[in-house]
Parts: C-alpha cells; structure tokens; sequence
C-alpha cells in the first residue's frame, strides 16, 4: 500500500483559487530506467490551461495515475531532443486520441520539432489508417520556438524559452514561466549557464539539474567526466544558487553516482543559505501567494 505525506513548505495567507497556478512532477529521473523516477516531465496548469515541459518515458503513465484524461492538454513545449525528454510524445499523442482528444496538440520546441513530429506521425501511420479510417483525429501541430508567437497576458500561464548550454547540444533551451508576477524557472539539461542565472535572479522557484558523484568513481570513469562536463556539478549549482538566490530551488533530473541525495542537500546547506529540495515523482506544488507542496515523499507499506 502507497501512502502520500502531504506536507505545506510555506505558508502565508489564504490565497484566491484563481491566483493559484500547480506544477506536478510526472517524471523527475535520467535515461536510466528507474520505476520511480519516470522520464522527465512537467505538468503546469491553472483553472483553463494544461502545459507539459518535456515529455519523457512514462509521461502517460503518471499522468493516468493522477487521472488526467488528456483532453485539456494542448500545449508541449520540448527542451532538447535527447531521447529521455521526448520518448514519450508518440505516447501521449496516440493514447489520448484513443480517449477521443478533440484539439490538436501544439508542440513547441528547438529547431527540427516540426521533422520530429511528422516523423512520429509517418511512423505510425498504418495504426492511424486501422484506428481512424476517416482519419478524424486529433494531429500534432509543431513549431521551433524560433516561429512561436509570444503574446503576454496575466490571466494565462506564458512560456519563454532561453538558451541553455548542453555542451554537445547546439539547441539546448530552459524555460521561464509566468503567472500573475510569479516566476519559474525550469533550467532544462544544462552546464553552468549564464542564461540560465540570468533569467532566475529573484525566482520564486528555480527547477534546475544537478551531476554529483563520490571523489573515487569520478577520479576512475572518464566517460563519467564526460557527462559532467555537459551537466551542472554540485560546486557550479552552488554557485547558480548564490547568484540567482531564489525563493525555492527544486532539484531534479539528478546524476548522482555514489552519492545520494541527503549527502548533496548537505554540502548545499553548508555552502548556501536557502531553500533547496529534490523533486519526487507525483510532487504537486501549488504556487500563489505562498508555496504549498504536495506528495514530498511516498512511504511503501508492506
């Protein structure tokens, strides 16, 4: 038997529903396969708009888990297309049009989204032909970010995108997202970036990766320096943290090797002054005049 503890990180006053805007980590893991940290994916929604930021391994399984049935789901935005952050989208896309999905789904990301998408589409065309013979289905409609049209409006949740630095990548992006005056920052895979820091000075929530390793493992894998060299070490998180100091700092998408996470959380205590958490699969974070979190952890019962 599962059961959730539910927990408020802060609290102030008691806040408008519709000034509340929620975030639910579908998937908070890495390529490696891992039952309870699903490919990651980021759920965003307020009382009219449902967002996901990438679209990893699972993606449709958590979001069954929560009993969302896809409809409202209209907008994806993709931050690199490293197979662990996109695999899900052939999922999604044909699994909600069994539940019969009225709308299209946009689909936004680096350049070549739009290759990727008519891609998945082609590949499963002749399911498509066997399920729809009148070919009444929902599509995928994608675009670069560089053809997205930004319009700004408090009453809606919008999504900016920034160059990150992937290393290897050349079209890498982090998100900032806003919501009446409130500001998330999702740092998408990257190494120390200045966009990055630039764009989460004074966030209320920064969601940022993290590489950690023991001295050991590190010193005898060169592959391993390789990985680190395209992600954000722990000394270089500590330093994002002291430049950005935001509200609340969720890490996710965490390469740890050797190390758990209680022995990173320690040493960022030691070197900063804030607030910092790692994610859960399920975590839900309602954000409005205060942060309340959700499904922190999850306790097995035998």
């Amino acid at each position: 038997m599962t059961k959730y503890i539910f927990i408020i990180f802060l609290l102030s006053s008691v806040t408008n529903a519709s000034d509340v805007f929620n975030m639910t980590f579908l998937g908070t893991g890495t390529p490696r396969p891992n039952i309870e940290k699903l490919g990651p994916s980021l759920l965003i929604k307020n009382q009219d708009q449902q967002i996901l930021i990438d679209i990893g391994r699972g993606t449709s399984l958590r979001l069954s888990q929560i009993g969302n049935d896809y409809s409202n789901i209209n907008e994806i935005y993709i931050s690199h297309f490293h197979f662990d952050h996109v695999i899900g989208l052939a999922d999604f896309w044909l699994t909600s049009n069994l539940w019969q999905k009225k709308s299209d789904t946009f689909v936004y990301g680096p350049i070549g989204v739009n290759a990727f998408c008519k891609n998945i589409m082609d590949t499963y065309k002749m399911d498509l032909k066997y399920r729809y013979k009148d070919r009444k289905y929902s599509k995928l409609n994608c675009f670069s970010f560089k053809n997205k049209k930004s319009v700004l409006n408090e009453e809606k949740i919008s999504i900016q995108s920034f160059a990150n630095d992937h290393g290897h990548i050349d079209n890498s992006y982090g998100f900032k997202i806003k919501y009446k005056g409130k500001n998330i920052v999702y740092s998408g895979d990257t190494t120390l970036s200045e966009n990055v820091i630039k764009n989460a000075k004074g966030a209320d929530i920064l969601i940022h990766e993290i590489f950690a390793s023991s001295k050991k493992i590190f010193k005898s894998n060169k592959k391993l320096r390789e990985v680190a060299s395209t992600h954000t070490t722990l000394d270089q998180m500590i330093s994002v943290l002291k430049q950005t100091n935001p509200k609340l700092t969720i890490l996710t998408h965490a390469l740890l090797f050797g190390i758990n996470e209680n022995d990173v959380l320690k040493v960022i205590e030691e070197n900063y002054n804030g607030d910092v958490i790692f994610a859960k699969d399920l975590m839900s974070v309602d954000i409005g005049k205060e942060i309340n979190i959700f499904n922190l952890e999850v306790l097995d019962e035998k």
